[in-house]
């Protein structure tokens, strides 16, 4: 049982649920956030304290003034002598103003003009709604040199419109709010609003406490495997330094984006909160790994470069990597000239042109010749690149002169020669044993073909005589067969090594494919329907023609052919594709095997290399091998494809251009 609890306690799956659970707290977290900042309802106890309320009261205030006190009336606009754009423009605001003002059913204003008495602009009935007015909590009142203390976002421009006049100004939104403004409506939206900020809270304060609660258990259980004791670090458990560094590369513009728009609830934000939190939680847990497995100090990136460092420099003087009075003369070389710039600066801020010339001379003499021996060295790296790329290219007989090469990279040019030497010894090698194993071969099929041709014949005059006993006739028969297999065999082999040596002759011809593989395909096709295959031949143009031998063109066709009729699964279709591409004539054969594919793709090639492991079949291992060789002597591709049971071969013959 405790066991069981263990392997859930330490589950991926319970700690992916606590990550998830984290980060739903976190986004919560965010979206109350903002919520309660952004409507700040918490701060207010009044709906006519609300920031929404006062912007719309305030800006409707300036309104007002700009109505009555600036415009005034159409004569008024017309009559300013401004340019025709500018009353136009008075006009439509006039309009605006005058059509907007009155669709406020909770405000009441009062203007008029304290000199003359005269009211230039108000929508109360009588001197009543003044003092209803007044007895407003919201009401404001304006006048030259008065300071309102209810006055927020339009203060300054409502004072403005009034400044140097003899007007006052009495305004207020009454008390209870009726139904038809917006003062009404944000008035029910904020009663909503407000109710629900108890639950904002309430919401807030869990998802905090679930998510501190979700960290403590990752926390705890970070590193910890129910079959394991020791702590489990992750392949992500990089250097603590460069973790951090990167972290906080991250963080910075998640940073600077979200100071402008922590409350945009919109799918960026939430994509760069979430990212910020997966890598943060990730951060976190992996020093947490680390310090439970006392690993900190020795996955710090810097105290491992310093032991590497330490390491090079100590192998550096010793000789082993890289000769260390080169780093000596570079530091003379860099002493020299900042010795030399240093004396040049000084002579040339004190105004000593003398002195200047006699230090600029040596330095220049100085790096000249620097300049000069540095050049003389790295001319003989372009030589030993050259060798380089000949071997790599496969010219291994390339001279390399290292008579006059220079100390630095003598050593170097030496070891090139020492490689060069190396391979040409290998290849030769190679060559050799090659030549020996196709001779081998050669000789031998030679040597068992004289022997083989007397039994052949011999066999045969048995088969003439009259031989009465049945067993003898099937013994006979058994003996023709195995001999006439034998010759096959030995045949290819010879056939084998001459093709893989080269020495076969090459009688290049316009050749056309698609009509050779089709006479092919039909003096094979009784063979295939004898053994159930279904052959698909395809091509898309009818002619197309190749640089090739036609003998050694049959022969490879014909193994091919060969081949899918002794490894197809019977019952099976064959398909037969001829294509062409800016190059090559393109003949491609796939079809299924009847036994699994047990052998590498590359090895199918290779002499006396079957399918069929088990070698009950009739094949004897040459006939791709020998394909792949006459296709190379044509200067063609030769390539093989095996998906599972699927085998497809693919011959690449130049186009005749």
């Amino acid at each position: 049982m405790v066991t069981k609890l263990k392997s859930i306690r330490y589950s991926t799956a319970t700690k992916a649920a606590a990550i998830i659970l984290a980060w739903i707290s976190f986004i919560s977290i965010w979206v109350t956030s903002v919520y309660l900042l952004d409507n700040k309802l918490f701060l207010v106890d009044s709906y006519f304290k609300f920031q929404r309320f006062e912007s719309e009261y305030s800006f409707l205030l300036y309104n007002t003034a700009e109505l009555h006190i600036e415009l005034k009336s159409e004569e008024n606009i017309k009559a300013s002598g401004e340019n025709e754009k500018d009353i136009k423009d008075k006009l439509n605001r006039y309009y605006y103003l005058k059509n907007k003002i009155p669709r406020y059913v909770n405000y009441l204003y009062y203007i008029r003009d304290i000199k003359t008495g005269e009211v230039v602009g108000t929508n109360i009935k009588s001197e009543e709604s003044l003092e209803l007015i007044k007895k407003q909590k919201t009401m404001v009142y304006f006048a030259q040199g008065n300071e309102n203390d209810k006055m927020w976002y339009y203060a300054i421009d409502t004072i403005g419109i009034l400044k140097d006049t003899t007007y006052e100004m009495y305004a207020a939104v009454i008390e209870p709010l009726k139904e038809g403004d917006v003062f009404y409506d944000e008035y029910v939206s904020y009663t909503k609003s407000k109710a629900r900020v108890n639950l904002v809270i309430i919401l807030l304060i869990a998802s905090i406490v679930v998510l501190l609660l979700n960290l403590v258990y990752l926390i705890y259980a970070a590193g910890k495997k129910a079959d394991k004791k020791e702590i489990d670090l992750k392949w992500w458990d990089i250097f603590l330094d460069i973790h951090t560094l990167l972290v906080f590369i991250v963080a910075i513009p998640s940073i600077l984006h979200m100071k402008d728009n922590f409350s945009d609830i919109f799918p960026e934000e939430f994509s760069i909160l979430s990212i910020d939190f997966f890598i943060g939680l990730n951060y976190l847990l992996s020093l947490v790994r680390q310090l439970k497995a006392k690993s900190v100090k020795k996955n710090l990136f810097i105290k491992k470069t310093y032991h590497k460092l330490s390491t090079f420099v100590r192998l550096m003087f010793e000789g082993r990597i890289f000769r260390p009075w080169i780093i000596i003369l570079l530091g003379v070389y860099n002493g020299i000239n900042s010795i030399l710039l240093t004396l040049l600066y000084l002579a040339i801020i004190h105004d000593d042109g003398k002195v200047a010339l006699f230090i600029l001379i040596p330095f220049i003499i100085f790096n000249a010749i620097s300049l000069y021996l540095i050049a003389k060295s790295l001319k003989d790296l372009p030589e030993i690149m050259e060798a380089a790329k000949q071997m790599a290219e496969g010219n291994l007989d390339y001279k390399l002169d290292t008579k006059n090469m220079a100390v630095t990279f003598y050593a170097f040019a030496e070891n090139i020669q020492s490689i060069q030497t190396g391979l040409k010894k290998a290849v030769e090698d190679a060559i050799k044993g090659e030549r020996m194993k196709t001779d081998l071969i050669t000789n031998v099929s030679h040597d068992l073909k004289t022997p083989l041709t007397s039994i052949i014949n011999y066999v045969d005059l048995l088969k003439k005589e009259p031989i009465e006993n049945q067993k003898a006739q099937e013994y006979i028969n058994i003996l023709d067969e195995k001999s006439a297999r034998m010759k096959v065999l030995i045949e290819d082999l010879i056939e084998a090594s001459k093709a893989s040596s080269g020495n076969l002759p090459v009688n290049i011809e316009k050749l056309d494919l698609c009509e050779l593989v089709m006479q092919a395909v039909g003096e094979y096709r009784d063979k295939f329907e004898s053994s159930g295959l279904d052959i698909r031949p395809n091509t898309i143009e009818k002619n197309i023609f190749v640089r090739a031998d036609g003998k050694h063109m049959w022969r490879i066709i014909e193994n091919l052919l060969s081949n899918v009729l002794k490894y197809s699964m019977k019952n099976s279709r064959v398909y037969i594709n001829i294509t062409k591409n800016e190059d090559y004539g393109i003949l491609t054969i796939k079809n299924i095997s009847e036994l699994p594919l047990e052998v590498p793709v590359e090895q199918l090639t290779e002499r006396f290399v079957r399918g069929d492991l088990s070698r009950t079949t009739e094949g004897s291992g040459l006939g791709l091998s020998i394909a792949q060789s006459l296709t190379n002597i044509q200067k063609g591709n030769f390539k093989i494809e095996i998906d599972g049971d699927l085998f497809k071969a693919t011959v690449e013959i130049p186009l005749w251009k």
